[in-house]
């Protein structure tokens, strides 16, 4: 699937519609003025699906509303939760330094009316599994993804399903900084389309010490060469300027908690 998905599409009465990104296969049609679409993974499929009609044990849903329309619109959005990301190697950050690293994260796909956004459904392009970050007494239900924050992307694959993150790690402690993982709160970027890639804009990372939380800043600051203009999707929630939480000290190992 190329990425000239994203934006409206027009759906003709019953004529069907398929799309696929990552493991996700859709397909999606409008019939009786309804919505009617349907999905499966990868791993769901005893063999390559067709792109007329999605296999017998893939189920339709449908959607009737008060202001019916043929057309829908496809964005990409970032996961409705935050991810452990971990370090592509162990990295020790000595006190008042800053280092620039980039992750990529798995997109999911919203499909919602043209005509009021009403949002239909929500679907990751790959699955996830879910972990804890944090205490027994303090911490949060996250994603445990497969990627990794490298310094440096020029080297890796293009993937249409992934978005790629710049983050500024800035220590300001008086202690050195152990670099292994850390937890990446997505809900407040935007996503932007350069170069046929995904890219979202910069969080900055201020590491205040074990003991303390850390300050999560929305700097808004883009990669060179995009522009405001190659907006494809605001943030889940509303954007403040930063926010105080735990983002480095972590005390359970990587332990599934609910698989998916």
């Amino acid at each position: 699937m190329e990425h000239d998905i994203w934006g409206r599409r027009s759906l003709a009465e019953g004529q069907l519609e398929y799309m696929s990104i990552g493991d996700l296969h859709l397909w999606i049609k409008y019939r009786n003025e309804e919505v009617w679409i349907s999905h499966a993974y990868k791993d769901e499929l005893t063999r390559k699906p067709a792109s007329d009609e999605p296999p017998k044990q893939v189920e339709w849903a449908r959607w009737a509303h008060k202001n019916s329309s043929a057309e829908v619109t496809v964005s990409p959005v970032y996961p409705d939760k935050p991810l452990v990301v971990h370090s592509e190697f162990n990295l020790k950050v000595s006190p008042e330094t800053r280092i620039q690293i980039f992750t990529r994260i798995p997109i999911w796909i919203r499909i919602s009316l043209a005509n009021n956004n009403y949002q239909l459904i929500e679907l990751p392009a790959v699955k996830l599994s879910r972990t804890w970050f944090g205490t027994f007494t303090e911490g949060e239900l996250c994603y445990h993804a497969s990627t990794k924050a490298r310094r440096d992307l020029s080297h890796v694959d293009k993937k249409s399903y992934l978005v790629s993150c710049p983050i500024r790690i800035v220590n300001k402690s008086e202690e050195e900084l152990t670099f292994s993982n850390f937890c990446f709160r997505v809900e407040r970027l935007s996503m932007y389309l350069h170069d046929n890639e995904l890219w979202a804009d910069e969080t900055e990372i201020i590491y205040q010490g074990e003991d303390l939380h850390s300050e999560v800043i929305m700097t808004g600051k883009l990669p060179d060469g995009i522009t405001k203009k190659q907006l494809l999707t605001k943030p889940r929630k509303k954007v403040h300027k930063s926010l105080a939480t735990r983002t480095f000290k972590r005390f359970f190992k990587d332990t599934v908690l609910v698989d998916r």
